[in-house]
């Protein structure tokens, strides 16, 4: 639940939108103070928590990255989003085997983190 903030939640939303299109802009500073501002105003905002993580893996700083989604996943099995970003980080680093035990983790097929996941694991293919 979100915790009582002068936002709203689709307007975090959009915040959490705008830095992931940073991210893949290039603009990774930029992306991390919006996701870090957003988590100073609802800490436990999880996209946010996800965005921070991601932009991690986006310069291939991996390990506060997977530090981050095993510590999301941990608080929440359920996360997909999390879950998926952690597949394309150990994809990324190579790690097959990683990436095999992850995939059967998943809760949801029709997530967006299952598809990332599942688009990555058929490059491999």
């Amino acid at each position: 639940m979100l915790e009582q903030t002068y936002l709203e939640k689709d307007e975090l939303q959009k915040l959490v939108d705008i830095a992931f299109a940073g991210c893949s802009k290039g603009r990774v500073p930029e992306a991390r103070t919006v996701f870090a501002k957003i988590l100073e105003a609802v800490p436990g905002y999880i996209p946010a928590k996800v965005g921070l993580a991601f932009t991690h893996v986006v310069v291939d700083d991996f390990p506060p990255a997977d530090e981050m989604l095993t510590d999301l996943l941990g608080e929440d099995p359920d996360n997909d989003d999390a879950r998926g970003f952690l597949v394309l980080s150990k994809f990324l680093q190579k790690d097959g085997d990683a990436v095999d035990a992850l995939m059967g983790e998943f809760r949801d097929h029709d997530s967006a983190g299952y598809r990332l996941a599942s688009s990555l694991n058929d490059v491999t293919r």
